[in-house]
């Protein structure tokens, strides 16, 4: 009888044993993939804070947030004689060719012996820089047809011959002539255009917007020879503001 109760019992604990193990093995294996899980996403955390801090240190940064440049002032001389304005900004380099102002009078209306005419233009810096120097520097005086005293009828050479054509300039401040305060160093007796020389004035004082005018008066003698008639006389002049 005890010998088939220990052997019930022993088939218990046979029938127990896989069923005890069973029961207490399977939490910890449930669990395992847990911390598993839980190592990876820490490991991944790792990595990425690691890789963020490592590519914070492999660049760096510097922005300029001003960045500018200027440039000087400019002297730029206007030529207007009311009708018609030239500005020495419209070519290049600052200096211009202008053809539309003609400081004698131009062909339309040609001279008469004791014709006498004024014709006056008025000069501004239209820059933002100041100018202290004036210039003026005549071209060479050409005429049409050419000087041939030995041709029938002759024609006389007006650019150089004395007491037939000439021409007067002076100059004054202000957008106006006024004859009462001619400039001193600026300014040619009535001659034959081959004798106007370069002159300068040299007390300009012209900051932005100041204007100046000078007067040409240009004559023909009235008893001008018969050789004079015909003539077409031209003469560039070139003004530098410095």
């Amino acid at each position: 009888m005890s010998n088939h109760l220990h052997d019930l019992n022993d088939r218990a604990r046979v029938t127990d044993g896989p069923h005890h193990l069973d029961q207490t093995t399977r939490p910890r294996r449930r669990f395992l993939p847990l911390v598993w899980a839980a190592s990876a996403v820490a490991a991944i955390v790792l990595v990425l804070g690691v890789n963020g801090t490592l590519s914070a240190w492999t660049s760096a940064i510097v922005t300029n947030s001003t960045n500018s440049v200027a440039t000087a002032n400019a002297l730029i001389l206007k030529e207007s004689n009311g009708a018609a304005d030239c500005y020495s900004s419209q070519g290049a380099a600052n200096s211009y060719t202008c053809a539309t102002i003609n400081k004698y009078g131009g062909t339309t209306t040609p001279f008469s012996p004791g014709d006498s005419r004024t014709f006056d233009v008025t000069f501004s810096n239209a820059g933002a820089a100041t100018g202290s120097t004036f210039t003026l520097t005549p071209g060479t005086c050409t005429q049409t047809p050419t000087a041939n005293a030995a041709a029938t009828p002759p024609v006389n050479n007006l650019c150089t011959a004395t007491g037939e054509l000439t021409v007067a300039m002076s100059c004054s401040n202000g957008t106006t002539y006024n004859g009462a305060q001619l400039w001193s160093d600026l300014t040619y007796a009535a001659g034959p255009p081959s004798a106007l020389t370069e002159k300068t004035h040299t007390a300009l004082g012209a900051g932005p917007g100041a204007s100046w005018t000078c007067r040409f008066t240009v004559a023909l003698n009235a008893n001008a020879s018969v050789a004079d008639q015909g003539i077409v006389v031209s003469q560039p002049l070139v003004w530098t503001l410095s």
